[in-house]
């Protein structure tokens, strides 16, 4: 029963993952260095944190929304300095 939700999940998370790619160059200093179930983390300058978590959300959107045309898509992205501080 969960398949189609899984598949659609893990085909918009790709479809984020080639944008980010694509439009590397929106954020330079920007690197995707994890990616799991429907979360991609992001390493960058902290003079470009903010402009890397705009760049990761509108690839996210963009992404999902090519799969769920009749659904609201909506994203979270948090700025945190390192990774052993929690949310």
């Amino acid at each position: 029963m969960n398949t189609p939700v899984q598949g659609t999940g893990a085909d918009g998370l790709k479809a984020a993952l080639a944008l980010l790619w694509e439009t590397r160059d929106s954020c330079p200093s920007a690197v995707p260095v994890l990616c799991v179930h429907d979360e991609i983390v992001v390493e960058c300058d902290a003079d470009e944190a903010e402009r890397a978590r705009e760049w990761l959300v509108e690839c996210m959107k963009k992404g999902m929304e090519r799969f769920l045309i009749e659904v609201p898509v909506d994203v979270e992205a948090h700025v945190i300095s390192s990774w052993g501080e929690t949310l």
